[in-house]
């Protein structure tokens, strides 16, 4: 039990000096996030929900039309490009309308609309997944440098939980390097995944304690 505890110190101790870090990378992070391209966009979604959530419906088709041009606009999605594919809907659906004998066709705009909307998706899902994997980079750059300034070597933390000759291979030069990196590696994944290790990490220690 005593060992047990000695392991869940050593680990306490690692995720409370990670956590630390974790939040000097986010705060250095902070200003990269006003840069153009990094900046968090509302989703198309939530900007028609909003729409629909204040205007009168009757208004609602035409403003929702307009919102979403405006978004066009933002997302630099390819307007000809659009066209194309809600010409090739519109004649689709048409075609099928009148195959299964229904008068009253599709409302073009409202085709017009859901082609907008997908397209604005999809763009909207790129520039996301671009925007995180580069803050990302960031953050991994920023916590490696933090704690190569700082010196601070996980395996020099976590060596006392290793075999003796594994800490001696880990704490040679080249181990102590592959140490720091991986201690800013770990800053880069966010205050938020560290305090929740560090709660889970409490409970165990709780549960242990009763136990014993």
């Amino acid at each position: 039990m005593e060992q047990f505890t000695t392991i869940l110190g050593v680990l306490g101790a690692y995720f409370s000096v990670v956590l630390v870090l974790a939040v000097s990378v986010e705060t250095l992070l902070e200003p990269f996030t006003s840069f153009k391209g990094l900046q968090k966009r509302v989703s198309p979604d939530d900007v028609i929900n909003d729409i629909k959530g204040w205007l009168h419906p009757i208004s609602d088709m035409g403003t929702r039309a307009a919102a979403i041009a405006n978004l066009g606009e933002e997302y630099q999605v390819n307007i000809n490009d659009i066209q194309t594919r809600v010409n090739v809907i519109k004649t689709v659906a048409d075609e099928t309308a009148k195959g299964l004998g229904v008068q009253k066709q599709v409302d073009d705009a409202e085709k017009k609309i859901a082609v907008y909307m997908a397209a604005l998706r999809a763009k909207f899902a790129v520039d996301e997944r671009k925007r995180i994997s580069i803050l990302r980079i960031i953050a991994a750059i920023i916590g490696i440098a933090i704690a190569m300034m700082l010196k601070i070597d996980t395996f020099d933390i976590l060596g006392t939980l290793l075999p003796p000759n594994v800490r001696a291979i880990l704490t040679a030069p080249g181990g102590q390097f592959g140490g720091i990196v991986i201690t800013g590696l770990a800053a880069s994944a966010g205050s938020s995944f560290w305090h929740d290790q560090l709660g889970r990490l409490r409970a165990i220690k709780d549960s242990a304690r009763e136990l014993k």
